[in-house]
């Protein structure tokens, strides 16, 4: 497992590997509905119109760089999620932690994946507490619901 931290891969280089261009910097990541896996990033980079790349065109996650299939993989996106996630409505870093019993727990403070397969390891709280991914329900626009 290559675990990585979502927080601190935020502005991480895109490059694209058939062309060696510089494709812009990771912005957030669009996680599946019930946590299990990073789905897309997105790229912050000199279009107008938020870009993404699914994870199954990544050629690697590395430590320095992100690196891309080809430069034509990152493209616009009508998908709401994507565009929840572009727009910080749907946010895994941040969000409001809440049970299943319906009491909160403070915000998500960092994400632990894996840069291999993008599979959710953990989320880490702003109290303290890890939730592994399989003690995690699901995550919206209002908060990431795990279980009590």
């Amino acid at each position: 497992m290559n675990a990585q931290s979502m927080r601190t891969t935020l502005g991480q280089k895109v490059i694209a590997v058939d062309s060696a261009e510089d494709l812009g910097d990771v912005k957030t990541y669009v996680v599946s509905p019930d946590v299990e896996r990073i789905e897309k990033i997105q790229i912050a980079g000199r279009k107008k119109h938020a870009l993404f790349t699914a994870w199954r065109d990544l050629a690697s996650f590395g430590a320095d760089a992100v690196m891309v299939t080809a430069a034509e993989a990152p493209a616009e996106s009508d998908d709401e999620r994507d565009l929840g996630a572009a727009k910080g409505d749907i946010a895994l870093l941040d969000a409001r932690i809440v049970d299943t019993a319906g009491f909160e727990h403070g915000t998500v403070s960092d994400v632990t994946f894996d840069a291999d397969s993008g599979s959710i390891v953990s989320v880490e709280g702003s109290d303290g507490t890890t939730y592994p991914h399989d003690a995690v329900a699901s995550l919206g626009s209002y908060a990431l619901v795990v279980r009590a």
